[in-house]
């Protein structure tokens, strides 16, 4: 089989194909449309209300495809649990016995966030919060890991309760924490990723209910054994369950206003501005070998220090080595306005909050909002590149006020390692004419991905895009122009993300995107309700508009087999099937149309066919979830004659020399199965004949009998005929016979 594939320049017999609606398609996972909360045996109960969700793609197996992990909070009687379900073989499969994740099955568990760490980026972990009465009822942050083996999630860390093996990680467990962050990911090339975790917890005053929301982050610590004391980890040296100790990353910045002494209680948080409220964080990996930590978050409220904003700001910090800091680790703000600059979290400065916090020129700087004088809230953030083989770097969305009660989503990325810069090239990616609030952010290989909820009229709809062009010339492109009805996750007053995911994040497995793990596509995938508040379900782009067009060039072995197809938004495989009949049985070597919302051409030249036959075929195109088929059709492959040849002769031959009785032995070759007649004829009457019938085409030996045949000039006439009746183009050569 010969193959090649291009982009075919058929204006006039393409145009009507061509002109269809630019937009992306998608197919629900699993093609039934059944809902990803959906396990009675393991009281997930599709009629109760399922709230916040996450999404990633991941797998257990090294080197396997991955594929969608959600986790998601779902009601249950007066409680909130926490589960965990995977798309594995076609179908959700809950993971974990018990199902529910919650360290207090009695209580509402909330947020949680799910990534992959580990040997080859294999397990999963969720993080989430939930109360707990031990610590007198504040929220507390929580961890766990599943183990596939064992089919159990093993919540891991400090036991803060005193043999009560409750394993929180607040820096304080009588705070109220929430919306935590996980992040798998290793800061030094090479070495297994592991959990890094960030969080919102009240901090900086005396008492819970007066202390402004803190950014805090921890990273996990593999222990040599379940049980250890984690002797000099802070915020706990406590015995660690599950053989991970936490670890709070950054410089002491906050007094936290407990009765403990001073220089016990000053806390490494991120907030630029403390005296605000510090909220909705996220963190990713990015770098070469992605080993730099990125948080973001935004603050709000009013601010305690004369000269700082009081609107809504967003922020990015980066981890720094410090060996001096806590896990060893400072945090260092990157804005706008950070070029050359070197901005630590730190207690320097006349407000003792660190460079950002020095005035409002410094804040200003520091923030990554398109008007800073506007309200920006909601950031995440993802790791990646447009550009194969270049290391990742931050990618940031949020939504930010820009009048009238509109907001609009803004996407920002790191530019020269020292800020950020305003993307697509400082527009707003969604309708300014509406609300738009609540972004996510993906990478599908070297592509970015964004899902949103936009107010359109009195309906909430989520919106999904993409950047095609790469960085030579970026555009964006609208996979749902006009948004996906009954989707919200929450009413238009308080809107939640549709969390997006691919098979082909940007992470160390994959080199960044570019060879994509188990052979994926790379197709992304996100979630939203499909119609019924709580009804969580999973759509992945597809292709679509797959059709079969007419081949061309055919000849008597080989034909130029076409097609076209909508890649559906996202890359798609492409290939042929091709065979006798409508069962086809061979198919083309797949390879892969660009990421495109309009139907594209494709074409292969199939060769080795059988001379004469009448091929079957169809386009097809597939993500990594759905193949999908064009109709059938069929090409005649040309019948051209035979064609038959003798291999060498002597033009004189004696009889004695022949053998008794004398045969002549004839060298012969025929291309192709046929009928080959041999003749020996004296002017225009036959002597003697011979008639082959072959299979195959190829070489073979023939033998002409010459007894009684008298010495004299002969002509020896061959030609071959095949099973449709073409005649190949006789072979005549002269020949003299001797005694």
């Amino acid at each position: 089989m010969k193959r090649r594939l291009r982009t075919l320049g058929l204006a006039s017999m393409l145009a009507g194909i061509l002109a269809s609606p630019a937009s992306a398609a998608f197919v629900s996972l699993p093609s039934s449309g059944a809902q990803v909360n959906d396990d009675a045996a393991n009281s997930i109960d599709t009629k109760q209300d399922a709230g916040l969700v996450d999404v990633a793609g991941g797998t257990v197996v090294a080197g396997n495809v991955q594929v969608p992990w959600a986790t998601f909070e779902q009601k249950l009687a007066d409680s909130q649990q926490i589960f965990v379900r995977a798309f594995k073989n076609g179908a959700w499969v809950t993971q974990g016995s018990p199902a529910s994740l919650n360290i207090d099955p009695t209580v509402e568990a909330e947020a949680p966030s799910i990534d992959f760490a580990g040997a080859g980026r294999t397990v999963p972990w969720v993080a989430w919060y939930e109360p707990n009465f031990h610590f007198g009822d504040p929220t507390n942050i929580f961890a766990s890991r599943f183990n596939p083996g064992a089919n159990r999630w093993l919540s891991s860390g400090q036991d803060r309760a005193d043999g009560a093996l409750i394993p929180s990680l607040n820096i304080h467990t009588n705070r109220t924490a929430e919306n935590p962050s996980v992040a798998g990911g290793a800061t030094i090339a090479g070495n297994d990723p592991v959990p890094w975790i960030i969080w919102e917890e009240n901090d900086g005053a005396a008492d819970d209910a007066h202390s402004p929301r803190q950014i805090f982050v921890s990273k996990a610590v593999k222990q040599q054994a379940a049980g250890t004391p984690c002797t000099d980890f802070k915020p706990s040296a406590a015995n660690n369950l599950n053989g991970f100790c936490f670890q709070q990353v950054g410089l002491g910045r906050l007094d936290s206003g407990q009765s403990t002494p001073r220089d016990a209680t000053v806390d490494p948080n991120l907030n630029v501005d403390p005296t605000r409220a510090g909220v909705e964080p996220d963190i990713a990996f990015t770098g070469r070998d992605d080993t730099v930590v990125w948080t973001v978050w935004y603050e709000e409220g009013p601010t305690a220090v004369p000269g700082l904003r009081s609107n809504e700001m967003v922020f990015a910090a980066k981890a720094v080595a410090n060996a001096a800091a806590d896990g060893g680790f400072q945090w260092v703000a990157v804005g706008n306005g950070t070029e050359g600059q070197s901005n630590v979290l730190d207690g320097s400065g006349a407000h003792h909050f660190g460079p950002c916090a020095e005035s409002e020129v410094n804040e200003d700087a520091c923030a990554l909002n398109a008007d800073t004088l506007a309200d920006a809230e909601n950031p995440r953030v993802a790791a990646g590149t447009l550009t194969p083989g270049q290391p990742t770097v931050p990618w940031v969305v949020w939504d930010e006020d820009i009048g009238d009660g509109r907001h609009t989503i803004f996407i920002s990325r790191l530019v020269g390692g020292d800020h950020f810069e305003l993307f697509k090239p400082g527009q707003p990616i969604s309708n300014r004419a509406n609300d738009a609030r609540r972004p996510d952010i993906t990478f599908a290989g070297n592509v970015p991905y964004i899902s949103w909820q936009e107010r359109v009229g009195t309906s909430l709809l989520t919106f999904v895009g993409h950047f095609e062009g790469g960085e030579a010339a970026p555009r964006f492109k609208h996979d749902t122009p006009g948004g996906i009805a009954a989707s919200a996750f929450a009413d238009v007053d308080n809107p939640q993300r549709a969390p997006i995911s691919s098979t082909c994040t940007a992470n160390p497995t994959n080199a960044d995107g570019t060879a994509c793990q188990g052979g994926a596509i790379g197709t992304p995938f996100f979630l939203f309700t499909a119609g019924a508040p709580g009804s969580k379900k999973l759509f992945a782009f597809a292709p679509s508009d797959v059709q079969t067009l007419a081949a061309s060039d055919p000849t008597s072995s080989s034909a130029t087999l076409r097609g076209i197809a909508n890649p559906g938004g996202t890359s798609a495989r492409v290939h042929f099937d091709f065979g006798a009949t409508a069962a086809y049985g061979s198919s083309s070597t797949p390879e892969r149309l660009g990421v495109s919302i309009v139907p594209t051409a494709f074409d292969a030249v199939a060769s080795g066919l059988a001379n004469g036959s009448t091929i079957h075929y169809r386009a097809v195109a597939a993500s990594d979830f759905t193949s999908v088929a064009g109709s059938d059709a069929t090409v005649n492959i040309v019948n051209l004659p035979p064609v038959v040849s003798v291999g060498h002769l002597e033009a004189e031959l004696r009889l004695h020399d022949l053998g008794r009785p004398p045969i002549l032995s004839l060298d012969l070759d025929v291309d192709e199965p046929a009928t080959v007649t041999i003749q020996l004829l004296r002017k225009d009457t036959v002597v003697r004949q011979l008639t082959v019938t072959r299979s195959s085409g190829g070489a073979f030996v023939a033998t002409l009998p010459l007894k009684h045949v008298h010495p004299g000039r002969f002509t020896l006439h061959v030609l071959a005929v095949d099973s449709e009746g073409a005649t190949s183009a006789p072979v005549d050569l002269p020949l003299r016979v001797r005694r």
